[in-house]
């Protein structure tokens, strides 16, 4: 910073503070910081910076000297430089020299002093700064008492590569996490804390941060002392050759998380899997067996006369036959493999290790056993229903969920033409049946758009006298093609596409149009009955409906019955019995149809205001071949009697039939 050839042995340079304290001083020749040597007492400079002559009395060595100072921006420092007035004088041009040189120094010299000091502030508020960022960094990571904290600064070697990393700081609950009290923790480096592939994977983990600033993920720590995962969200924001890291316990939010994401993939009712689950994992499964050469089988069934169970006796018995086919079919089922509530009573099952055809038909036999037990259900009460199954295999099959479940599903549809209760193997042959189904359905939605339904009225007489008493209006379907079709092959369908409604209402029309026709014919009409399902009781309103057409009609409700099966007052989750009032509170007389084919008990029919018993022809059939036959009608007929209700055999067709039954005092009779 200084020309020594410029210094005489009297000159001097030096640097003190603000208060005249030396640091230090180059005099002539020699570095001394003892100011004593100089000033006898500490200079006192006004201004920031000037140039003044002191005589000889200013100074220890009683040399006068020209002084020039400067204090340095920034710092409580001032640069002080002296020369010897003696010198100075030693001749005129050689003092106008040397001044200028050593005035051109002592500009250098402050220049550079000047400089060093901005240089010096700078580092100065830089480190400022990056305590500032530290500290905000340090706030942010400490900002929630239920996070726990760490500071942790990076290791790298001679190349600059990082090797490890050590924790500088932490709290007691980011410690707890670890599973370390606070003060073991500090100091601690990775490599002490993890060992083999954990130690790789936390290691990649935090470089990366280091790279790109921050990283933020979840990860399982551990479990606690009653086996429940441990889950943490971690973020790491780099700071300088440091990471501040934040941990959060999540664990109660992952359980949440795990089981909203299991109760979307469960069915509520039988803890099954449900379709959403069977179709986010089968792709995967199949793509596990297309990888590996192996087969797979699907599974599609249903409950045979499940719905019979559910109409009668109600959906909450159908909750409970449903809870005990999914534990039976678990318990028949190998470990590996998947059952399915897709809903309803429809069920299916992924076998995914299998061998062959054999093998599947084997579980296959074990889940129709299991299911062909009866069941107990929660009242007491037994009953046995049947699992018809279609098979479908990968790859033979099909290579795609739907593909497999659709022919699962026609395979289903050929067991229960042949006979429930069995299972099929999918063939490409099946499909023709239901493309058969198919445009039945299509065909049967056009029927019931274009009207083309027609009634047919089979008389009911009075046994003694013989006189016409009412009708029956049977509904058949005039198709464009194949004439007139029977109820037995659309009316189920009808109920299954939810077209019974509409056919129902067209019907009970046709009856009042028909009636008010005989009237204007001068004929004296008798009451007709109309047939009312089950699926019209449970999705529909029948007492509205009748009332709109006698209403819209203008017939006498006298005119109309309706009749109902057993299934039909015998749902118990519905107010039926509210339904049927209201019908009857219109004047329309009710009538029990095919009475013992279903489920109703004497107690039931005492608890229903029903008009008329119409006993099934099975019965009636019964009547010539034995007197079991005989008595047990008759003993229908009493029970009718003593409730009231007027009795109907169905299905006679001999005087021999017509005879046995005036006897025993059966009220009418209708044909087949």
């Amino acid at each position: 910073f200084y020309d020594r050839s410029s210094l005489g042995e009297q000159d001097f340079i030096a640097v003190h503070r603000a208060d005249g304290e030396f640091l230090a001083a180059k005099v002539g020749g020699t570095l001394d910081g003892n100011n004593a040597r100089l000033f006898p007492a500490p200079p006192r400079f006004d201004q920031a910076s000037g140039l003044k002559a002191l005589d000889a009395s200013q100074f220890a060595d009683g040399a006068a000297r020209l002084v020039a100072w400067q204090r340095l921006s920034g710092y409580p420092l001032t640069a002080t430089v002296g020369l010897a007035a003696a010198d100075i004088q030693a001749g005129a041009d050689d003092a106008s020299d040397h001044a200028r040189q050593t005035a051109l120094g002592v500009t250098a010299l402050l220049a550079v002093a000047g400089f060093c000091g901005i240089v010096a502030s700078l580092r100065a508020a830089e480190r400022a700064r990056r305590e500032a960022r530290v500290k905000d960094t340090y706030r942010l990571a400490t900002d929630s008492a239920r996070e726990g904290f760490f500071m942790i600064r990076s290791i790298a070697d001679e190349h600059g590569e990082i090797v490890d990393f050590v924790v500088q700081d932490c709290n007691e609950r980011g410690a707890a996490f670890v599973g370390f009290g606070r003060d073991e923790l500090l100091g601690m480096r990775f490599r002490e804390l993890y060992r083999g592939a954990a130690l790789s994977k936390v290691m990649g983990i935090f470089r990366l941060a280091m790279d790109t600033g921050f990283h933020e993920d979840e990860f399982m720590a551990r479990r606690d002392r009653g086996g429940r995962p441990l889950w943490l969200q971690r973020k790491l924001v780099r700071s300088e050759d440091a990471l501040a890291m934040t941990v959060r316990d999540i664990s109660d939010a992952k359980a949440h998380a795990q089981a909203l994401a299991r109760l979307a993939c469960e069915d509520a009712l039988t803890t099954l899997h449900n379709r959403h689950w069977l179709m986010q994992t089968m792709p995967q499964s199949l793509e596990a067996a297309r990888a590996g050469g192996r087969q797979l089988a699907l599974l599609f069934f249903d409950l045979d006369d499940f719905k019979n169970v559910n109409n009668t006796l109600g959906h909450a018995a159908g909750d409970d036959l449903l809870r005990l086919t999914a534990m039976r079919l678990r318990s028949a089922l190998r470990p590996g493999d998947h059952a399915v509530r897709l809903g309803g009573d429809e069920f299916t099952v992924i076998l995914e290790q299998v061998d062959g055809a054999e093998q599947v038909a084997k579980v296959t036999e074990r889940v129709i056993a299991a299911l062909r037990e009866p069941f107990v259900l929660s009242d007491g009460s037994r009953h046995t229903v049947h699992a018809s199954i279609g098979i479908s295999m990968f790859p033979a099959d099909g290579d795609d969920a739907d593909t497999l479940l659709k022919h699962a599903d026609i395979a289903m549809y050929a067991v229960k033409a042949s006979g429930k209760g069995q299972y099929h193997f999918y063939k490409p042959a099946l499909s023709a049946s239901l493309m058969q189904r198919l445009a039945l359905e299509q065909a049967l939605r056009e029927a019931v758009d274009g009207d083309q339904f027609v009634l047919h009225y089979q008389p009911r007489v009075d046994t003694v006298t013989g006189a016409l008493c009412s009708m029956e209006a049977l509904v058949r379907w005039q198709h464009p093609q194949r004439g007139l079709v029977g109820p037995m092959e659309f009316i189920e369908v009808a109920e299954a596409m939810g077209l019974i409604q509409a056919l129902g209402q067209q019907v009970a029309d046709k009856v009042c149009v028909q009636l008010r026709a005989w009237e204007a014919q001068g004929l004296r009409p008798v009451p007709v009955s109309i047939n009312v399902s089950a699926e019209q009781f449970n999705h529909g309103d029948v007492p509205g409906m009748i009332a709109s057409c006698i209403a819209r009609h203008g017939i006498p409700p006298a005119l109309l019955e309706v009749e109902l099966t057993e299934s039909c007052m015998l749902v118990a989750d519905r107010p039926v019995a509210d339904e049927l009032a209201a019908i009857k509170a219109l004047g329309v007389k009710l009538l029990v149809d095919d009475f013992g084919t279903g489920y109703s008990s004497l107690s039931q029919l005492q608890q229903l205001d029903l008009d008329v018993l119409k006993v099934d022809r099975a019965f009636t059939a019964q009547l010539c071949r034995g007197r079991e036959g005989v008595a047990f009608f008759r003993a229908i007929v009493s029970m009718a009697h003593v409730l009231g209700m007027s009795v109907v055999a169905e299905g006679v067709e001999t005087l021999e039939e017509l005879q046995i039954l005036a006897d025993m005092g059966c009220d009418e009779v209708q044909g087949y």
